[in-house]
Order: structure tokens, then C-alpha cells, then sequence
């Protein structure tokens, strides 16, 4: 009867004192994970890096708009030159036309502007742009991958943390018994062998206990690794609690990044159409040079050269129609790809629900299970406390009532790893 009074004093006790741990424990949430992921994963900084390599691009480019200024020093010779040979004999006057020397040199300063480029500066520059939303979206969707292992990770933890709290009442169980064949053992109505092979079966949850924790200590590295925040065994893991969703539809980056690699096969083919237009440019060149403008003088002098200049390739042997062709077969397989990608995920997500149904369907069930082992419990609790039963017949309603609790909340763990799946596959954030 004293154990009897001892067990019921002292399990409100462990459990208060559960109460008062679990409150100076640190809380753990799937989004506060992500979070960290979007802020502190080196894959993440990538995003700024690429939008400042896009601005001094987007510079570069703007550079069309501006003058072109040029140095130029240049010297030859030449095998020949221009002569004039004229019979002078017969002229009441003397004509003496030199000839320029074979070797030349020129020193010019060149300016060059262009007027009109057919719109190739403004297609090169979406091009640029394009191809930034195509890298940054590429990003977008790695670290957004990443939450699929941090979600493996931390749901792992939390079976975890079940399994163990099962192996513990397992132990209980087994002590239980223990001090029962012990007893047996000194009244000589039961053999060693049978208290042996109990004790084996208890070291080997305790070994499997160890191994749970260092499976839990190398995931908790694994998220710390991964989103940057300093997590330990102490840690309390929040199971994630999501209403049902009614969007239907796959929503991850991945199907943005198909839109955004058409757009750059659009804004590719623009470019290469736009480079079969004329180009207009003005120029101003200015130099000193032996001979100038002068072709029949030796002598160093300066010049000025103004004009214009139309440059149009109007035949190219159809290579532009054929690049134009070869980007929009690309557009086709992005399409194909797309297609093959939303029929992948469209299965999973089928599948996802249909297990979320079924999980529910089960913890429903596991309520009513729990419910009337609670009802056990509670009647030996008052039988314990009357007499008619032994503290060992009270510890296996306990446990049964635990247990079964316990199966209740690994059943919504399950439930919420395939909601949290659902909402990772529809790309919705919570």
C-alpha cells in the first residue's frame, strides 16, 4: 500500500516537472527555419552578387548609346604609289607633279556615334534582363529545394523524439517486471535464465536509445548546417499545425522558371532579329598625318574627316532565320519539360492527399483508442488507490493509455509531414 501512495505521488510530480522543462525549452518552427535558409544559406547571398554583375552589364551595354573615342597610330609602306607621267616637252611651261613617298604615317583621333542600331542596344539590354530573372530564378528555386531536406530533417526529430519516449515505456515496463522476477527468483519459482534473457532485451533498448541519439544529434547538425542557427538536443520542435488547403495547383519556383526561360528564348530571338537591321553612325575623324588628304603632298599635315555611314547586311545565306528557328525548337523541349515536370508533381500531389485522408481517417481513430484507454486508466487509478488491484496491473493501464497516445502523436506527425509536403509542392508559405 506505501508503493501504492509512493507511485501516485510521485507520477503528478514527474509530470509537473516535464511541464516546467518543456517551458524553459527553446521552440523550434519549420518557418523560423526557413527564414533562415532565405537570410543566412550562402546560396542565398548568390542573388545579390547577380544583380550587381547585372548592373554593370546593363552599364556596359548603355555604353552603345555613347561616343566612341579612338587613338590611332599607324605607319606603312607601300610597293607602290600614285604617278603621273606626263610629256612636258611640248608645254610653253614647266609642270613638275611629285610623287608621294612609299612610306606613309598617320596619327587620328576617331569619333563615332551611333544614330539608329535597329533596336539591337534595347534588345540586348532585355536580353540581359531576361537572362538575371533566369539565373535569379534559378537561385530562387535552389534554396527553396532546400526546404525539402530541412523538412526530412525536422520530421525525422520529431519521430524521433516519439520513438524514444515509446522505448522509455518499454524500459518502465520491463523494470516492472523485473522487480516481479526478482521476487520469483528469491522464493525459487522462477530460473535466472528467464530474468537474463529480460535484462538483455533492456540493455538492447538502451542501446537503441543511444543510437536514436546520435541519429538526432547528426540531424540537428544537419539544420544547423543548413539554415545557420545554432539548434541543440534541448531544443522543443514544434509539430506544424495546417488547415486544409483548397488550391489545387503545383506552385513551386520551378514552374516560374519555366516562364522565365520562354521570355529569354523570346528576348534571344529579338536580338537576333534586330541585328539584321541597318545601322546608322556619324563620324569625325582628325589627325596628322604624312601625306594628309593630300595624296600628292610629302609633307606632315593636318586634316578633318565628317560623315555618315549605313552599314545593312541584307544577305546572310538565311543563317538569322535559322538561329530564330533553333531558339523557338528550344521553346518547344522548355514546354515538353514543363509538361513532364507538372505531370510528376501532379501525381505526388494526388498521392499527398489521398495519404492526408487516410491519416486523418486513423487519427480520428487513435482519438477514440486513446479515449477508452484514458477510461481504463482512470478506473485503476481509483482501484489502485482502493487496493483491489497491484501497482504493476495500474503501470500496464498506464503505459496502454501512454502508448496509445503516443501512437496518436506520431500519427500527427505523419499527418502534418504530408501537409507540409502539400504545401511545398502547391508553393504556398505558412
Amino acid at each position: 500500500m506505501r508503493s501504492v501512495k509512493w507511485l501516485l505521488f510521485i507520477l503528478p510530480i514527474a509530470t509537473a516537472i516535464g511541464r516546467v522543462d518543456a517551458q524553459e525549452q527553446r521552440e523550434v518552427t519549420l518557418p523560423l527555419l526557413y527564414r533562415a535558409i532565405d537570410e543566412q544559406n550562402p546560396i542565398s547571398s548568390i542573388k545579390h552578387a547577380l544583380d550587381s554583375a547585372n548592373r554593370l552589364h546593363i552599364k556596359n551595354i548603355n555604353g552603345s548609346y555613347y561616343p566612341k573615342l579612338d587613338f590611332n597610330v599607324s605607319a606603312t609602306w607601300q610597293s607602290d604609289v600614285t604617278n603621273i607621267d606626263l610629256d612636258t616637252q611640248d608645254l610653253p611651261f614647266s609642270l613638275d607633279i611629285p610623287s608621294p613617298d612609299r612610306d606613309q604615317y598617320k596619327i587620328t583621333i576617331d569619333v563615332s556615334q551611333i544614330i539608329w542600331d535597329g533596336g539591337t542596344t534595347a534588345a540586348r539590354k532585355n536580353l540581359a534582363f531576361s537572362q538575371n530573372k533566369v539565373e535569379q530564378g534559378s537561385i530562387v528555386s535552389e534554396v527553396y529545394n532546400l526546404r525539402e531536406r530541412v523538412n526530412e530533417a525536422y520530421f525525422a526529430i520529431l519521430q524521433i523524439d516519439i520513438g524514444q519516449r515509446r522505448l522509455k515505456l518499454m524500459i518502465e515496463e520491463l523494470t516492472a517486471q523485473k522487480e516481479s522476477l526478482e521476487s520469483g527468483i528469491r522464493e525459487g519459482v522462477i530460473l535466472q535464465s528467464v530474468l537474463n534473457g529480460l535484462q538483455a532485451e533492456m540493455l538492447r533498448l538502451e542501446q537503441r536509445l543511444i543510437e536514436m541519439d546520435a541519429q538526432k544529434t547528426s540531424l540537428i547538425n544537419l539544420l544547423t548546417k543548413l539554415t545557420g542557427i545554432m539548434l541543440d538536443a534541448n531544443d522543443k520542435f514544434i509539430v506544424p499545425d495546417l488547415p486544409d488547403t483548397t488550391s489545387g495547383s503545383v506552385g513551386t519556383p520551378e514552374i516560374q522558371n519555366f516562364d522565365l526561360r520562354r521570355e529569354l528564348i523570346d528576348a534571344q530571338s529579338d536580338l537576333t532579329f534586330r541585328r539584321r537591321m541597318p545601322t546608322l553612325a556619324g563620324f569625325v575623324s582628325t589627325g596628322y598625318g604624312k601625306p594628309g588628304l593630300n595624296m600628292l603632298s610629302n609633307e606632315w599635315n593636318p586634316y578633318i574627316l565628317v560623315g555618315a555611314k549605313l552599314s545593312w547586311r541584307i544577305w546572310d545565306w538565311n543563317e538569322n532565320n535559322r538561329e530564330r528557328e533553333q531558339l523557338q525548337i528550344q521553346k518547344g523541349i522548355i514546354n515538353l519539360r514543363q509538361m513532364a515536370y507538372e505531370d510528376g508533381q501532379e501525381s505526388v500531389l494526388t498521392s499527398t492527399k489521398n495519404q492526408i485522408q487516410m491519416l486523418e481517417r486513423q487519427v480520428e481513430l487513435d482519438e477514440q483508442v486513446a479515449s477508452l484507454l484514458d477510461d481504463v486508466k482512470r478506473r485503476s487509478e481509483s482501484q489502485l488507490a482502493n487496493g483491489s488491484i497491484t501497482s504493476s496491473e495500474y503501470l500496464g493501464d498506464f503505459n496502454a493509455a501512454a502508448r496509445a497516445h503516443l501512437d496518436m502523436e506520431m500519427r500527427k506527425v505523419l499527418l502534418a509531414k504530408e501537409k507540409v509536403k502539400l504545401y511545398y509542392i502547391l508553393g504556398i508559405d505558412f
